[in-house]
């Protein structure tokens, strides 16, 4: 039986090396809390959230199932990203929409991340879901910005509602890419 080396640790540093070394303006977000889960990793970009739920050669499927259901409510495009060990799984497994990176080690002793396959669009629109992704403040920074408000907006649900209403599904991509993109979050 092959060893199993590969760990999440492993994983998450070829990820950043691999999207930091990418241009453009993105954002890695980890453990990022989606619904009543969390993505291992957000990647954000102007235009898209592209969820990277990772399995390591110590993990499990057990859960991927679930995993994949709660990914795919928030993220425009998804992919698994797993060391060489769980590939043929994971092509057997994974929804034929989503991508598959294959972390493996190269001849020279370093870790490198390969695409196996390519991932699609998201199925559903998700875009009401996608808001609940933001904070209050952000909401409602939107609200006053396209000047949406009237009424009575305490309730999240009730911000999300006047957005979706009063603003295209492309202006509301804009608007949550550029919320995550700059979000500032407070060092612990």
């Amino acid at each position: 039986m092959e060893e199993y080396r590969l760990n999440d640790k492993d994983i998450r540093k070829v990820i950043y090396d691999s999207f930091s070394k990418s241009g453009g303006e993105a954002r890695i977000l980890e453990e990022f809390p989606m619904g009543d889960s969390r993505a291992d990793i957000l990647l954000v970009t102007r235009t898209k959230l592209i969820g990277l739920e990772i399995k390591s050669d110590r993990d499990s499927f057990e859960r991927l199932a679930r995993q994949i259901r709660d990914y795919e409510k928030f993220f425009d495009t998804n992919y698994l990203v797993t060391g060489t060990y769980h590939v043929e799984e994971a092509l057997r497994t994974v929804p034929k929409h989503w991508g598959i990176y294959e972390v493996y080690e190269s001849s020279d002793g370093t870790y490198r991340m390969e695409c196996v396959r390519g991932a699609g669009a998201a199925l559903k629109d998700n875009t009401e879901e996608k808001l609940y992704l933001l904070w209050r403040n952000e909401l409602m920074r939107i609200i006053k910005e396209y000047r949406l408000a009237t009424g009575n907006l305490q309730r999240k649900d009730k911000m999300i509602s006047k957005i979706m209403r009063g603003l295209s599904q492309p202006v509301i991509q804009s608007e949550i890419c550029g919320a995550l993109l700059t979000r500032e979050y407070r060092e612990r």
